[in-house]
């Protein structure tokens, strides 16, 4: 780790002093240790961490948990704001706080433009390739919410933070030189819009996920429902209440009485007993009653649903025209930069609604400058709206 002065802010009093420090900065390194149901039932922010050029700042939220001074250093869109991958963590803050945190550099989105690495590479190896230092990450997975942090905890939180500076030097010097800097920026600029959306139907991934039928999702539904209520009011992670992998069985093989379901290996105590023994009683094929279905709007039909067979014909081209926009930009720039240009998500809403609506300006720019490398097809062709007549 490069010598640097450590801040570890643990007392609220430390922290108003810190905040006018920090609000005098052109711009912040900026990380986030959570935890997102591996310790605790939900997610919780268990470290701020901050590096200003010249100082890591690490701030406690468990002993400091009114953080609107800090929050509002990190909304000021004045503050360059340079993170690693910061979705996760942009999108924590706006759930737990309903905070915003503009003008962001976010050195995953520069290494991603560069193309010359997969699309998920993790900040310790770039710090490696691009700055030739090995850093330690073997504390990623420890628990942040139990104290007090270990010497080991804060030197591996302060890393995170005190190579972006260097780092998003590095690459904006490197996108600069290929003149994709304004890519980079455009790129940035999207994140200001990222939200946080709760999810309605938090178990339906979890069914998909396992496969289950169609008829038993309303079974499986109600033992979610179990074990995360119980979960949550025991502050534990659903899965220390029984494994992921246990709903097949519950639901092919379900226990046919309180004391089965009392006998089950692999759950946690306290579903042995009330009140929660008595909610799995209820599932008991005798007498278990599915719900009445919930009343709900109709999902909107797919695209080429709505579509006659002709304009089925023409997506289908549209289709055939972006992969071979795709391939041309592959082997212009590369097949990973080709990936973030035209993902297979993005070419699905550029068949529905258009490149001009979908694709960012760069995006656009990137595509009409391959189209000669194709047989026929130009960016025109895919710019426009297809409509479902």
């Amino acid at each position: 780790m490069i010598p640097t002065p450590i801040y570890y802010l643990t007392d609220p009093a430390e922290l108003p002093g810190a905040c006018r420090h920090l609000r005098g900065c052109p711009q912040l390194g900026v990380d986030l240790e959570f935890d997102d149901m591996r310790y605790r039932y939900g997610r919780h922010l268990g470290l701020v961490q901050i590096f200003d050029g010249e100082a890591v700042w690490l701030i406690d939220p468990v002993t400091i948990p009114e953080l609107s001074e800090l929050l509002a250093v990190l909304a000021d869109p004045a503050i360059v704001k340079v993170f690693h991958s910061c979705r996760s963590d942009i999108l924590l803050l706006d759930e737990l706080h309903d905070a915003r945190v503009p003008n962001i550099v976010d050195t995953s989105v520069l290494a991603q433009l560069l193309g010359e690495a997969d699309n998920q590479i993790s900040l310790g190896k770039l710090i490696q390739l691009e700055l030739g230092i090995t850093v330690d990450k073997g504390e990623q997975k420890s628990n942040w919410l139990k104290r007090p942090l270990t010497d080991a905890q804060l030197e591996y939180a302060a890393n995170d933070v005190i190579y972006l500076f260097l780092l998003k030097d590095a690459l904006q010097a490197k996108l600069t030189a290929l003149g994709r800097w304004e890519w980079a920026r455009q790129e940035n600029a999207a994140l200001d819009h990222v939200r946080y959306q709760r999810d309605p139907e938090p178990w339906a991934r979890l069914a998909a996920k396992l496969r289950i039928e169609p008829d038993d999702v309303p079974l499986f539904r109600a033992l979610w429902q179990i074990r995360d209520d119980a979960a949550r009011e025991l502050d534990r992670p659903p899965y220390q209440l029984f494994d992921n992998r246990f709903f097949p069985e519950f639901i092919r093989y379900p226990p046919r009485s309180a004391q089965e379901w009392a006998n089950v290996k692999g759950t946690h105590a306290a579903l042995r007993r009330a009140p929660w023994l008595d909610r799995l009683a209820e599932l008991t094929p005798d007498r278990w009653t599915p719900p009445p279905p919930e009343p709900r709007a109709p999902r909107p039909r797919g695209f080429k649903w709505r579509m006659s067979a002709e304009k089925a014909r023409a997506v289908e081209q549209r289709e055939e025209q972006l992969v071979a926009l795709k391939n041309a930009v592959a082997g212009k720039y590369g097949q990973n930069l080709a990936n973030l240009v035209l993902s297979n998500k993005t070419m699905a809403e550029i068949v529905e609604f258009g490149a001009d609506a979908v694709l960012r300006p760069w995006q656009q720019d990137v595509i009409r400058e391959v189209e000669t490398h194709t047989d026929s097809t130009s960016y025109d062709d895919v710019a426009r709206v297809l409509d479902a007549a």
